[in-house]
């Protein structure tokens, strides 16, 4: 940042003034002086004023003389929410003023006879409360209407000064000791607070200033440091509250008398006297919240007194010195950026009451803007095409993260670096950083450059796109001190690595270090300055070091270079500027004549320069408040403005009012905020062309031949149409494109679209069309805006004239305004506008957009049959994965193989089978369908046996199922559970649940003949009978024929089919697979749900026995006895002879411990157990049924017989009832009085409806 003194205000008969307080909310300034000495001050910016921000006229609209005080007013403080000022003098009289119509009153006295008021604040939460202390040791707290709320008279000493903590729960008393007290709001004493700045300090020091930061604004992240606290032996301490172990200590230098933190609390200036043996001097020092040191402002004059910051932005700071108030003007370090080739500026602020940053892309040429926010910004550095984003991490790791952005705020690239930079600089392919000992680089990769490498990600070409990084150590390449010629021994270029070795960091702080760089994009250089006033420069992109060379003993703050790289221009800390030749450069274009006097330019309060990049000898400085424009060393009258230059080019300076810009969080920027000036040979040739006509202004430019000028004469030739000047300038251009214009001219008679064609030419659109429209040519008009792209208001003149149009032409203007809003991705709106033109692919754009995927298909049944659309349609549901909508649409279209392809690739296999089928045998496309079938059979294989070489069995029988494979999709099933049993013991339930999906399978499988049997056939001459009998014939023989192909496949054997075929011997030997294998499929073609049947009534025999149902578990588990095959014969004969034991029916326990007995696969020692188990349970028992009932006899004999009986799956018993419920997916039964408990089928789970 750079500070200046900018306006002095008197105080009459010279009374010195001992204290000031600016009034942040309301602009008004109150200082306090000797012999009761109170003024009122505010200035105004003058309404008609043509000036912003700090370079607007100020007038004094108050200078009020409050009487009251007879002494020396030393304390004055505003209370911003009811806009009072409290001021006390040094009797201790107390007044409180109030505004009343413009003017100042005396509202309340206080006097309490008997010490000097010390100091005063206002609580900042409401401004209800105040506490004053007093020299004796006294502080009373008072509310704003004059009542006491307490006083305390403190026995630690003489107090010196007060302050409120921003939430006003606790109060801080500075101690004459330098002591500091800490009190609750209600006066209880809470402890001392640590004063780490005053260690190894001896004798007596005074606190000079107490000020917390209460958070107005909370602008930024306010875990900073916000409590200040400062003694008059230049020792300061920066707290975040006032049991912060970790203070920022600061060590000034001067005497300090006063300090005070800024609007945001983003700078604390700390005001005192430099002390030297020749003369003392008035000093403010500026730090930031961490402690580092900004700048240093000079002040006249013998006595500083008080120092208070401006409200509005912090711009200006108020001092009291001697008789004198001055204000000196702050011009801040903002983070910004510009990218020329986008003409973007892009520029941070903080919005009130957030802890982010703003990040706002500017395009200046749309006037459109883009926001993004992001967190603990760093700086921004911005080249030809792109910006980077240099943020702290959210974690407390050290180093940086680097974003890259495209000038329309997306981000393409970030990179996380263990550097901390004080300033950046960017080319179009590299990042330049610097701290005070290292240089960074990194040669990033820009998008672009990524499509050149044709997509190969090899590990040489991924290297290659995170780019190249460079680490330097400033003194790694011995230098000399030496003057400003330059030295070129000891000197050696320096080597880099591509990887970075961090462990550089680690070298110790140069002993010069790094104050400023800049880059010369022409020559490609890098300029690194120290602040011994050494200047290094480097060959980019390698950092090649190329030469040295000094400036001068004073430290750059900072640089800047012409555009070939001869001149360098160098603003020091005091905002000194100077302009230096960079030796050695033989190719230098720089005038002679015009640089004769260079070693003796020297111009003060600088801080801004921005060279031309076109001549090498035109800059531009901002000195205070006025921008000059040098050409050579000559200067052009100043030019009042406070902007920040962000381009000199075509002999123009472009800057922009960021004062102004930051201050707008919610309004749009526009062009008030920026300022174009040309120099001052531009404005003296418009004055030629105004005045002397066309002959004298082509011998200015004969003189002073410029791309610029030359433009503006060939406007001036059009407008007069002069073809032949003009015609004569396009060819000193060499301009193809304006010749050809020429040419066009002349062809057109009409002097009227003559002129309007001129007007066009240099962009004056509106005023083309005002004058076709004045001179009834309202369809020229339109015309013009059709080739402009201006469709809104090609759609606003044709409803403003009446002008008749085509359907055609009227749907040109809705597709185009449909365009515009597409662009701008705001797709409802043009939806709407397509809809209106009738453009189904633009509109069915927007509406896939949208997600209104209902809109495309009545889009689809609109569209007539093989439209070009539905081709795209298809492809669009397909990538949605909306299978029906896709096929369609291609069918729609005649794609059946794209639908095909589409089903196959979303693994839709029934719905491809489908299509397949769907050709008729007379069709001329018959045998190429069939083609296609088979090819979804070979596809449809090569899934499965894929599925099955990887163990995913399931997920196979899922593909059969998906492509209508049922059959297969059992088979494969009853396989895998084959397998389960003999490797696994696996739970009942499991198993249960395979069978259920063996048998749904099954199910789905017979409505799949059902449905095919179903077809008629296509001649009508057979008779309903003979349809009747066809259709069940064919449903018995269908099962039959598939289940014949499916053993007796004639394919080729390959591959897949070798690999089905081991999977299918895992349960039967070679020899006789094939007989075992049929009896198999047909057992399971013709009862489908026995295996579920088994595990089914085995789970609920044991859940019987569980509950106590020793009936019900006994008859339940006769029914496993015809599940041999399926279940362990061990399992059924072990529960039968347990049910029977609970039911003491020994006689079916005598004869399952039989069958127990005869197993032949179990081994001796099982045997042996049976047999002593037997022995032992029929020596206690006879082999009788002890609780024979005659309801029991029955149940057991329907059991026994052969005649089938349905049995309840609910609870495993005989039906009796004559109705009874039967699930229709399973075809099993159950009592209605026990399916009513349930809501699904205790079998397959169908829902009980």
């Amino acid at each position: 940042m750079f500070s200046y003194l900018s306006k002095k205000i008197a105080i009459p008969n010279n009374a010195k003034l001992k204290s000031a307080s600016w009034s942040k909310e309301h602009g008004y300034v109150a200082c306090g002086g000797e012999d009761g000495l109170l003024k009122v001050l505010k200035l105004e910016v003058q309404n008609d004023s043509k000036h912003k921000g700090l370079a607007a006229q100020t007038n004094l609209v108050m200078n009020q003389t409050l009487e009251g005080h007879s002494d020396d007013v030393q304390v004055i403080i505003w209370n911003e929410k009811f806009r009072k000022i409290t001021s006390s003098d040094q009797n201790g009289l107390i007044i409180v003023w109030m505004l009343y119509k413009g003017a100042w009153y005396e509202e309340m006295i206080n006097n309490r006879n008997k010490s000097s008021v010390k100091d005063m604040k206002v609580i900042f939460v409401d401004g209800q409360r105040i506490c004053i202390v007093y020299e004796d040791g006294a502080a009373i707290v008072g509310s704003v209407d004059g009542n006491r709320i307490w006083g305390k008279e403190l026995k630690y000493g003489s107090l010196t000064s007060v302050e409120w903590s921003p939430d006003g729960n606790t109060l801080l008393f500075g101690l004459l000791t330098g002591e500091i007290c800490v009190f609750d709001s209600c006066g209880n004493y809470l402890n001392k607070m640590s004063t780490y700045c005053l260690n190894n300090i001896h004798g007596a020091v005074r606190i000079v200033s107490l000020d917390w930061y209460k958070g107005e604004n909370n602008y930024g992240t306010r875990m900073l440091p916000s409590l200040a606290v400062c003694y008059d032996v230049g020792r300061c301490q920066l707290m975040i509250n006032h049991e912060d172990p970790d203070p920022v200590l600061l060590n000034t230098g001067i005497q300090i008398t006063c300090s005070c933190w800024n609007e945001d609390g983003s700078m604390l200036a700390v005001a005192g006297t430099q002390m030297s043996a020749d003369r003392n001097i008035n000093v403010v020092q500026f730090y930031n919240p961490f402690g580092n040191h900004l700048n240093t402002l000079l002040l006249p004059g013998k006595c500083l007194t008080a120092c208070t910051w401006e409200g509005n932005g912090s711009l200006r700071l108020a001092l009291a010195v001697d008789s004198f108030l001055y204000f000196a003007n702050l011009r801040p370090y903002y983070k910004w950026a510009y990218s020329s080739t986008e003409n973007t500026i892009i520029y941070n602020y903080s919005r009130p009451h957030t802890f982010e940053h703003s990040i706002t892309f500017w395009n200046l040429k749309t006037n459109k803007t883009k926001i993004i926010t992001v967190h603990h910004l760093i700086d921004i550095c911005a080249s030809e095409d792109y910006v980077c984003l240099i943020c702290k991490p959210s974690d407390v790791s050290q180093g940086v993260i680097l974003t890259m952005y495209t000038a329309i705020g997306v981000a393409i690239e970030s990179k996380r670096v263990q550097f901390e930079p004080i300033q950046s600089m960017m080319t179009s392919n590299q990042i330049i950083l610097i701290n005070k000992s290292f240089i960074y680089a990194w040669q990033y990769f820009t998008p672009k450059q990524t499509l050149d490498l044709g997509f190969k990600f090899t590990s040489s070409t991924i290297r290659q796109r995170d780019g190249i990084e460079r680490l330097y150590h400033i003194d790694t390449i011995s230098l000399r001190t030496g003057s400003s010629s330059f030295v070129d021994d000891d000197i050696s270029s320096s080597v880099f690595q591509t990887e970075v070795d961090w462990n550089i960091m680690n070298q110790p702080v140069s002993s010069d270090p790094i104050s400023t760089l800049t880059i010369s994009h022409s020559t490609r250089r890098l300029l690194i300055a120290r602040e011994s006033g050494l200047i290094q420069i480097y060959r980019l992109p390698d950092l090649y070091f190329e030469m040295k060379f000094s400036v001068g003993d004073n430290c750059p703050y900072r640089i800047y270079v012409n555009c070939n790289a001869t001149c360098l221009g160098v603003i020091d800390e005091s905002g000194i500027f100077r302009l230096h030749l960079i030796p050695d450069n033989s190719n230098s274009l720089l005038s002679s004549v015009k640089f004769q006097n260079i070693d003796n330019f020297i111009r003060k309060d600088v801080w801004d320069v921005k060279f031309e990049e076109d001549n090498p000898n035109i800059f531009a400085i901002m000195e205070k408040t006025r921008m000059y424009i040098f050409d050579g060393l000559q200067a052009e009258p100043a030019i009042h403005t406070s902007t920040y230059l962000y381009e000199f080019k075509n002999l123009e300076v472009q800057g922009v009012l960021l004062d102004e810009l930051v201050k707008t969080v919610n309004i749009q920027p526009n062009e008030e905020f920026l300022l174009k000036t040309p120099i001052k040979k531009v404005r003296d040739f418009k004055q030629i062309l105004e005045k002397d006509g066309l002959e004298k202004a082509s011998e200015f430019i004969n003189d002073n031949p410029h791309t610029k000028l030359r433009h503006l004469f060939i406007e001036a030739c059009l407008e007069k149409q002069n073809l032949e000047m003009a015609e004569l300038q396009f060819v000193h251009l060499q301009e193809y494109s304006g010749i050809q214009f020429i040419k066009r001219l002349r062809n057109i008679q009409s002097k009227l679209i003559r002129k309007a064609e001129i007007l066009v030419y240099f962009k004056k659109h509106d005023e083309a069309e005002t004058l076709l429209l004045n001179n009834d040519r309202s369809d020229l008009a339109v015309e013009l805006r059709k080739r402009l792209g201006d469709w809104f208001r090609v759609a606003q003149l044709t409803k403003d004239t009446g002008i008749l149009m085509k359907d055609l032409e009227q749907a040109e203007i809705w597709n185009g305004i449909g365009d515009y809003y597409r662009s701008q991705m705001l797709w409802d709106k043009a939806s709407d506008y397509y809809k209106q033109g009738n453009d189904l692919l633009k509109f069915a754009e927007c509406l896939y957009q949208l997600e209104d995927y209902k809109g495309i298909e009545r889009i689809i049944e609109e569209l007539p049959d093989c439209h070009d659309a539905l081709y795209d349609f298809g492809l669009r549901f397909a990538n949605l994965g909306m299978i029906k909508q896709a096929v369609h649409a291609f069918i729609k279209c005649n794609r059946r193989k794209e639908a095909i392809d589409v089903c196959l690739r979303l693994n839709e296999w029934r719905v491809a089978y489908e299509l397949a089928k769907s050709i008729d045998s007379q069709d001329a496309d018959h045998h190429h369908h069939q083609e296609q079938e088979k090819r979804i059979d070979n596809l449809l294989k090569q899934s499965v046996v894929c599925f099955i070489e990887q163990g995913r069995i399931i997920e196979a029988v899922e593909l059969y199922k998906h492509a209508g494979r049922f059959l297969d999709a059992a088979e494969l099933l009853y396989k895998e559970v084959q397998k389960i049993k003999q490797s696994s013991n696996r739970s009942p339930l499991y198993m249960k649940k395979m069978y259920v999906l063996i048998g749904l399978l099954m199910e789905q499988y017979y409505e799949q003949n059902k449905l095919q049997a179903n077809v008629k056939p296509r001649n009508p001459a057979c008779g309903e009978g003979v349809l009747m009998a066809s259709s069940t014939l064919a449903g018995l023989l269908l099962t039959e024929q598939d289940h014949t192909i499916h053993n007796n496949n004639n394919g080729i054997i390959n591959k897949e089919s070798e690999i089905l075929q081991n999977y299918n011997s895992i349960q039967y030997s070679n020899s006789n697979m094939n007989l075992i294998k049929t009896n198999v499929m047909n057992r399971l073609i013709d009862q489908p749900w026995r295996g579920a049947e088994a595990y089914h009534y085995i789970m609920l025999t044991i859940k019987q026995l569980y509950n106590g149902l020793f009936n019900y578990a006994f008859r339940t588990v006769q029914l496993l006895k015809d599940y041999g095959d399926i279940l362990n014969p061990l399992i059924i004969y072990s529960l039968i002879a347990l049910c029977a034991i609970y039911t003491r029916n020994y006689v079916a326990c005598s004869k399952a411990f039989i069958k127990l007995e005869n197993l032949t696969d179990i081994s001796p020692t099982e045997q042996k157990e049976i047999k002593e188990l037997t022995l032992d349970l029929f020596f206690r028992h006879q082999p009788i049924n002890e609780q024979d009932t005659l309801e029991s006899s029955e149940m057991d004999s329907m059991l026994e017989s052969e005649t089938k009986i349905p049995i309840c799956v609910v609870t495993g018993q005989p039906i009796t009832d004559y109705q009874f419920w039967m699930c229709p997916t399973c075809k099993h039964c159950a009592y209605e009085n026990e399916i009513t408990k349930l809501h699904n089928c205790p079998l397959c789970h169908f829902p009980v409806q």
